[in-house]
C-alpha cells in the first residue's frame, strides 16, 4: 500500500513541477498541460537556457518515476547498518547526499555549485530539509570519522510550491534569481540554495559559505608578488 507520506511526496512532487515552470517561465497564473516540453524540476533550476529549449527529461516520463516510486514506498535501498537511504539523518542517506554532489560536479553548469556545497558539507554549514515529511537536518561528512552525526529536527510542513515561493528570492519578471554558480538565494536569509533529488525523493538543501581561516584570510590580503 501507498502510505501517506508516500501519497503526498509524490502529489507535492508533482505539483512542484508545474508551479517551478511557471515561475521559471515569469508566468503567475495557468497550468502546463503539455509533457513534452517540460523536464524535471531539478532541470528548471539549473538549465542553462531560461526558456527550458534544452530539457532532457520530459514531464511525463518524471510522474512515471514518481509513481513508481509511490508504489514501492520510494524505498532507494535496503536497509543497512548506515540505515536507509530514504532516512534523512542516516549515514546512507548522507553518502547519497555525497553522491549527488559529486555528479553534480561532473557536470560544466553545476560544477562550481557542488564545490560550494562540497565546501559546506565538510565546515557543517550544508542544510538538507524535506518539508513534505517535516523533517531538516544539518549534513556531515561521513569520511571523516572525527565528526558526529547530527540529530534531525522538525520543521512545518507544507508542499514544495508554497516552500519556494516563501523562500527563494525571484526577480522582476517573477523568475527565481540564480547566483553565479548556478545556485538560488534565498530572499530572507541571502543562503545559497538547490533544489532537487536525492534518490527517488526531492530535498531542499542551503548552504552559507565556510568561514575564512585565519590562514585564508592572510593568503586573499597579501599584496601580489612581482
Amino acid at each position: 500500500m501507498i502510505s501517506s507520506l508516500t501519497a503526498a511526496r509524490l502529489w507535492s512532487q508533482q505539483t512542484a513541477l508545474n508551479a517551478f515552470k511557471q515561475a521559471s517561465e515569469g508566468s503567475s497564473s495557468g497550468n502546463s498541460s503539455s509533457s513534452n516540453a517540460s523536464s524535471s524540476l531539478a532541470d528548471y533550476l539549473f538549465t542553462s537556457d531560461d526558456d527550458g529549449s534544452d530539457d532532457e527529461t520530459s514531464l511525463s516520463d518524471l510522474i512515471k518515476s514518481l509513481q513508481g516510486q509511490a508504489t514501492t514506498g520510494g524505498a532507494t535501498a535496503a536497509d543497512t547498518s548506515e540505515g536507509s537511504a530514504d532516512d534523512i539523518s542516516s549515514a546512507s542517506f548522507m553518502k547519497a547526499l555525497q553522491g549527488k554532489l559529486e555528479s553534480l560536479k561532473e557536470n560544466p553548469d553545476t560544477s562550481a555549485m557542488a564545490e560550494s556545497m562540497l565546501a559546506a558539507l565538510k565546515a557543517g554549514t550544508l542544510t538538507a530539509t524535506d518539508v513534505v515529511s517535516g523533517t531538516q537536518i544539518k549534513a556531515w561528512d561521513v569520511s571523516d570519522n572525527t565528526i558526529k552525526p547530527s540529530e534531525q529536527t522538525s520543521v512545518d510542513q507544507t508542499d514544495w510550491p508554497t516552500f519556494l515561493k516563501e523562500h527563494l528570492e525571484r526577480d522582476s519578471t517573477a523568475k527565481y534569481v540564480r547566483n553565479e554558480d548556478s545556485s538560488h538565494r534565498e530572499k530572507v536569509t541571502g543562503a545559497s540554495a538547490y533544489f532537487g533529488m536525492i534518490g527517488e525523493t526531492y530535498y531542499y538543501l542551503s548552504w552559507t559559505a565556510p568561514a575564512a581561516t585565519p590562514t585564508d584570510a592572510a593568503q586573499s590580503s597579501a599584496a601580489p608578488l612581482d
